[in-house]
C-alpha cells in the first residue's frame, strides 16, 4: 500500500519546478516580444502627460486621467526610464506586474498550506492562461490588486492586524478596486474597537499619497480617481464585452423588443448597478462573518468580486485580475469553469483582435466592431456562469446564516 506522503501532488517535484519556468518563461515572452492592448498606450499618454504639465494638470487636461496620484506619478518615472534608455515603454509598464503576480502564486501557496493540493493549485495559478495575458500582456495595473489583497490575507493569518491594514491602504495608492474586500477584511475582526481601528488605519495609509495632490486640488482627484466609474465597454457597433447588457440585450432580446415600461427600470438598475453591487456585498460579508478560517475570509472576498462582475454594468477585460487568485478559495465547481471560460473567452478574443495566436501584433479592438459567433457565444457563456454564481452565492449565504441564527 503506497504512503500518502508518496503522492506526487504533496510535494514540489520536477513537475512544479517545470510548471514554475514555463509560467515565467510566458510571461517573458508577453513582455518582452508583444506590445500589449490599448492600455499601453492611454498609460503612455497618461505618463507623458504628468510629466510635461505635472499631476494636477494632468487631471484637468484629461477626463480619462483616473489613476491615483502615486501610480502616476509612478509611470511618469518609468516613462523617463524608457525615453533615456531606449527600452520600450511597454515593456517598463508590463514588467514589474508580472513580478507582482509571481509574487500572488507565492502567497497563494503560503495561505493554501493546510491543503494538499497547495502545489497543484499554486501551479495552476502560474500557468493559468488568463493570469499570464493580464499580468504580463494586457498592460495595466490591476493584478496589483489581489497581490496586495493576498499579502493582506497573508498578514491576517498570523494575527498581524496592523501591517495588513497597512497593506490595504497602500493598495490603493495603486488601484482602488480593493475597496470591495473593505466589507469582508472588517467583518472578519471580532471587536468593533479593532474594526474601527483597521479601517482608520487603511484610510490614513491611503491618504499619505493622496495629500499633496488634494491639497492642490481637491476637487478635481475628487472627481478625476474617486468620482471614476467604470465605463460599459463595447466594440463601435454596440458589441457589449460583459456585463447585464450582454443578459438583457443580447441573450434574452435586443433593446428593440423590450416594452416600454420595461425601459425607466432598465436604464434605473444600469446607471445604478455598481451602487447595488456595492451593497450586496456589505451584506454577503456581515452575513459570513463568522466564518472565520482564512480561506472562509478569501472565499468571501472572491464571492464579493463575483458580485461585482456580475452586477456591475460597467467592465473591462483586466478587471478579472482583481480576484483572480482568490478564487482558489471557492470550491472547484466555481474554481475549474471560471478558470477554463474567462481564460478560453479573453484569449480567443485577443488572438482574434491581434490577428494571430502569438498575440504579436497590434491589439486592434476598435478594428473589429463585430465578433465571430464563437467568441460572442463565449462571452454569453462565461457571463451567464458569473452571473448564476453572483445568485447562488447570495442565496446560499442568505439561507446558512439564517440557519446558523435558528
Amino acid at each position: 500500500m503506497t504512503d500518502a506522503r508518496d503522492h506526487w501532488y504533496l510535494r514540489p517535484g520536477i513537475w512544479f519546478w517545470v510548471v514554475i519556468a514555463l509560467g515565467a518563461a510566458l510571461r517573458f515572452y508577453c513582455v518582452i516580444f508583444t506590445e500589449g492592448t490599448q492600455d499601453v498606450e492611454i498609460w503612455e499618454r497618461h505618463a507623458r502627460d504628468v510629466r510635461e504639465h505635472g499631476l494636477i494638470g494632468y487631471y484637468h487636461g484629461d477626463t480619462s486621467a483616473n489613476h491615483p496620484p502615486f501610480i502616476s506619478e509612478a509611470e511618469s518615472v518609468l516613462l523617463r526610464a524608457s525615453d533615456e534608455s531606449g527600452v520600450a515603454f511597454h515593456i517598463f509598464l508590463r514588467a514589474p506586474f508580472a513580478l507582482l503576480d509571481a509574487g500572488s502564486a507565492f502567497l497563494l501557496l503560503l495561505l493554501l498550506g493546510a491543503s494538499p493540493w497547495r502545489f497543484v493549485a499554486a501551479a495552476c495559478y502560474w500557468l493559468n492562461p488568463l493570469a499570464i495575458i493580464l499580468s504580463a500582456y494586457h498592460g495595466n495595473t490591476d493584478c496589483a490588486v489581489a497581490f496586495f489583497l493576498l499579502l493582506a490575507l497573508w498578514f491576517i493569518s498570523k494575527e498581524k492586524l496592523i501591517p495588513a491594514a497597512i497593506v490595504v491602504g497602500a493598495s490603493l495608492w495603486i488601484k482602488l478596486p480593493g475597496v470591495v474586500a473593505i466589507p469582508a477584511l472588517i467583518f472578519f475582526i471580532p471587536k468593533w474597537k479593532h474594526r474601527f481601528v483597521c479601517l482608520a488605519l487603511v484610510g490614513v495609509v491611503a491618504l499619505v499619497t493622496y495629500l499633496p495632490a488634494l491639497i492642490q486640488d481637491a476637487p478635481v482627484v475628487y472627481k478625476n480617481v474617486f468620482g471614476y466609474r467604470a465605463q460599459d465597454l463595447h466594440t463601435i457597433a454596440g458589441v457589449a464585452t460583459w456585463g447585464p447588457r450582454v443578459l438583457l440585450f443580447s441573450i434574452i432580446a435586443s433593446p428593440a423588443r423590450w416594452p416600454q415600461a420595461t425601459h425607466a427600470p432598465i436604464l434605473f438598475y444600469l446607471e445604478n448597478s455598481w451602487k447595488i453591487a456595492l451593497a450586496l456585498v456589505v451584506i454577503l460579508s456581515c452575513l459570513r462573518r463568522r466564518r472565520r478560517s482564512i480561506v472562509d475570509l478569501g472565499a468571501t472576498i472572491a464571492m464579493s468580486y463575483v458580485l461585482v462582475y456580475a452586477l456591475n454594468g460597467g467592465f473591462s477585460f483586466q478587471y478579472f485580475a482583481w480576484s483572480l487568485p482568490l478564487w482558489f478559495f471557492l470550491s472547484a465547481w466555481f474554481l475549474i469553469p471560471a478558470a477554463v471560460l474567462t481564460s478560453a473567452y479573453v484569449y480567443a478574443l485577443y488572438w482574434y483582435l491581434c490577428g494571430n495566436p502569438w498575440l504579436l501584433g497590434a491589439w486592434d479592438f476598435n478594428g473589429h466592431p463585430y465578433w465571430p459567433s464563437l467568441i460572442v457565444g463565449l462571452r454569453n457563456a462565461t457571463y451567464l456562469f458569473f452571473f448564476a454564481a453572483a445568485v447562488w452565492f447570495a442565496i446560499s449565504t442568505t439561507a446558512q446564516a439564517f440557519r446558523v441564527r435558528r
